[in-house]
């Protein structure tokens, strides 16, 4: 793991939570709202000062930050003469924004990292031909990546004496037009029998050489199936293309989107992949690289990912956790930010069905009586915090070089 990409996301997550947190204070102040603290961590203050009428500091347990604003609920005690600063009070338009700017500074650092990652590093396209982006060095006898170390073998593209920038022309004598072609052709050699490779060197120079294919219980296919095959140790080769404004905002746009519908899918699976998180995690066997992961996971993968793809990987990274958090807050469950903001729009809805019907506007929504529901999340929440806690320390996601 890469130090400094694991603790380069401690950092992108700290100050994504203040960012955070400052979103509500701006707004509930926009809105005319008392904010009387502002913090990051929970728990014991180990340090503060006070500007104003709010006093800021750090908590001992980073596990977020938080926010005072005066009457957000009908929970909250009220100071005499601080009524009519109570946010509970205000329009409706100014607290649904307060409630929701949260979320919405997350998009906003997602959409403005999206936005300077292909101007600042442009973007990486496959290259579609056949050449060769990278030889491993080494692989394991079952296909797996490894490091070279005493004892590993040598890839069999290495062995061959295949290097990166060499275009494959043809396998066994079959042609061969492009990247899918090649990996089809590849996957499909009887392990541990030789075959023959025809390629172009990258000074144009033309020969043949001998590999070894090692099987694999399971590669991926062009078409998107996996199943097993056999493989040599090659990678595709990419390019770098940069981004003009007007072309970086239309994929900033693509990225977030994209972002917002695995945020969704991923949310979908996790119930149904607790289960084999827990049993991979007792019995340390080897946890799916699509395993859900806590802070410590996502610290190691930023890791990863720094040392393989650098900063543009990393802010893409840090981008992708900002659309997923903003989403996952505002899920309509309380104590989210989304519980609150649902009981707004239900209160606001029955007020005009009222309306529209002459009957009299009923008052807000108990929130006592959903508490239960609250403490139910909040039980389940740290339950499956604890979980990734452990599996992310005991047996780390392992990611493919």
């Amino acid at each position: 793991m890469n130090v400094l990409g694991a603790l380069l996301f401690v950092v992108a997550l700290i100050l994504s939570i203040v960012l955070h947190e400052a979103g509500h204070m701006v707004t509930a102040r926009w809105a005319g709202g008392k904010v009387t603290e502002f913090f990051v961590g929970f728990g014991t203050k180990l340090w503060s000062f006070r500007r104003g009428e709010t006093e800021y500091g750090i908590k001992a347990i980073p596990a977020g930050g938080y926010v005072k604003i005066v009457g957000m609920t009908d929970l909250d005690e009220i100071e005499p003469g601080d009524e009519d600063r109570a946010l509970k009070n205000k329009p409706a338009a100014k607290r649904l924004l307060t409630l929701s700017a949260g979320s919405l500074t997350h998009f906003l650092i997602a959409l403005v990292l999206f936005f300077l990652i292909p101007i600042l590093f442009g973007v990486q396209k496959q290259d579609t031909s056949a050449k060769i982006g990278n030889v491993a060095g080494c692989m394991n006898t079952d296909g797996s990546a490894a490091a070279c170390a005493p004892g590993v073998p040598t890839s069999p593209a290495a062995k061959a004496g295949l290097a990166s920038g060499d275009v494959i022309t043809a396998v066994n004598d079959k042609p061969i037009a492009d990247f899918n072609g090649l990996t089809t052709a590849l996957h499909a050699l009887t392990a541990g029998q030789p075959a023959t490779l025809a390629y172009t060197d990258a000074s144009g120079g033309k020969h043949t050489t001998t590999v070894v294919p090692i099987h694999a219980a399971s590669v991926s296919y062009p078409d998107g199936h996996s199943g097993p095959g056999s493989l040599i140790g090659l990678g595709q080769a990419a390019y770098t293309v940069k981004y003009n404004p007007l072309s970086a905002a239309a994929y900033s746009g693509r990225q977030f989107w994209e972002g917002v519908t695995g945020t969704f899918t991923g949310l979908g699976s996790i119930p149904g992949s607790i289960p084999k998180l827990f049993t991979s995690t007792v019995n340390h066997t080897q946890r799916s690289v699509n395993s859900p992961v806590g802070p410590v996971g996502m610290a190691q993968i930023s890791g990863s990912i720094i040392g393989e793809a650098g900063f543009a990987g990393f802010f893409a990274f840090v981008a992708v956790i900002n659309v997923f958090v903003g989403v996952f807050n505002l899920l309509p469950i309380l104590p989210l930010d989304g519980g609150h903001v649902a009981i707004l729009l239900y209160e606001e809805s029955r007020k005009l069905v009222y309306r529209l019907l002459r009957r009299p506007v009923p008052g807000r929504v108990d929130i006592n009586k959903l508490l239960p529901v609250a403490y139910a999340f909040l039980l389940v929440f740290v339950g499956l915090t604890l979980l990734l806690l452990a599996a992310d320390i005991t047996n780390p996601i392992r990611l493919p070089s």
